[in-house]
C-alpha cells in the first residue's frame, strides 16, 4: 500500500487541491485500486510552493491537477512495484 497526502489548507485549497484529488482519484482508480490510500492532511508547512503531495515520506510543492499524471507514474508506480508488483 502507498499512501498519497495532499494538503487541503487554506492556502493549497485555493491553489487547486481538489482538483489534484480528483486527478489522482482517477489514476488511483484506474491504475492502483485497492493498492494506494489517498488521504488529506492541513498543513505541510510549504504554504507559498502551491499544492503540496506527499508520497510516502517524500513532499512535492506546486504540484497542479496537470502534473498529477506524471508523479504518479514518476513516483507512485515504482513504489507499488518494490513493494509487490504493479500489475493490475
Amino acid at each position: 500500500m502507498v499512501t498519497i497526502t495532499v494538503c487541503v489548507g487554506s492556502s493549497c485549497f485555493l491553489r487547486g487541491a481538489p482538483a489534484v484529488i480528483e486527478a489522482f482519484q482517477g489514476l488511483i482508480q484506474e491504475e492502483a485500486s485497492g493498492r494506494v490510500e489517498l488521504k488529506g492532511c492541513f498543513c505541510m508547512e510549504k504554504c507559498g510552493n502551491g499544492v503540496s503531495v506527499m508520497i510516502e515520506d517524500r513532499v512535492f510543492p506546486d504540484v497542479r491537477a496537470e502534473d498529477v499524471e506524471r508523479v504518479f507514474r514518476a513516483h507512485v508506480l515504482p513504489v507499488l512495484e518494490e513493494k509487490g508488483g504493479c500489475g493490475r
